[in-house]
């Protein structure tokens, strides 16, 4: 009888799970790993993990008072080895919330690059089929690239809301910076496609007086010389949210500002 009542009580866990999931939002559950952790994410404000592509350290961060969500594949790695001589992780806005606590993320300057969606998308691709960062990256391509020849193939045959979030290179943008609701939570959206006058803002702002260092680059084609109409349209459908939120179409952008947590228009004077 014991057995059988804890192997049908084990038989619930991943129910439970599951429920606990649906449930409770996932700041929360981050919070009450803090709660649990409280060390842990304490130490990740000083440690520094060596890498030969740069270190990664949230240190400087607390230095310059400010926090740089790293979204990837926006020229991040430039940006932040120069800005702060480190790399960060790529932490989502609320989860550096709950790092920091809510009064000290509210008093920190925080910014996030992003870039056209078909580009970054383009970007991402290439890189991992290129090998990625490491040997991780180098797996998953193998496991899940192998077959694909060109971007087009990549999202009208493979490509899928699910499978977005197979990598973390193909997250929507809005993931990485956004509420559930869609409130913004941070102060400066930055664009990639502007890199050199926004780092030129951000630099002063947080008192650095170094220039940009290009670094990470891939030499490809221009994304607009190969996607087709049917990849263009696909893309626009899987990545709307952050096409509305930042102003992108497939050729250019109509610049947004964040005002009190909204996607506002720049407009010009």
């Amino acid at each position: 009888m014991y057995h059988t009542l804890n192997f049908s009580f084990l038989s619930f866990v991943p129910l439970l799970s599951l429920i606990y999931k649906k449930i409770v939002p996932e700041e929360w559950r981050f919070k009450l790993y803090k709660f649990r952790h409280p060390n842990e994410l304490a130490a990740l404000r000083s440690k520094v993990h060596p890498s030969a592509k740069g270190d990664f350290s949230l240190a400087p961060f607390d230095e310059k008072k400010s926090i740089f969500v790293h979204i990837t594949k926006t020229a991040g790695t430039s940006v932040a080895l120069t800005l702060f001589g480190k790399l960060p992780y790529h932490y989502r806005a609320w989860q550096y919330r709950v790092i920091y606590g809510r009064r000290t993320y509210r008093e920190y300057f925080k910014f996030a690059y992003v870039r056209n969606p078909w580009d970054r998308l383009y970007s991402a691709f290439s890189y991992l089929k290129g090998g990625g960062w490491d040997d991780n990256d180098k797996t998953w391509a193998l496991e899940n690239l192998s077959g694909i020849e060109n971007i087009n193939d990549f999202v009208l045959k493979w490509l899928t809301p699910e499978r977005l979030y197979s990598h973390i290179h193909f997250w929507p943008q809005s993931d990485f910076i956004c509420s559930k609701g869609n409130t913004a939570l941070i102060d400066y959206l930055a664009y990639f496609e502007t890199i050199e006058n926004d780092f030129t803002f951000i630099a002063q702002k947080i008192g650095c007086e170094r220039k940009l260092a290009h670094t990470n680059a891939s030499k490809r084609a221009g994304y607009e010389e190969v996607y087709t109409p049917d990849a263009i349209a696909k893309v626009a459908l899987l990545y709307e949210r952050d096409i509305a939120n930042f102003g992108y179409h497939f050729s250019g952008m109509s610049r947004k500002k964040i005002e009190n947590g909204r996607f506002v228009d720049v407009v010009s004077r």
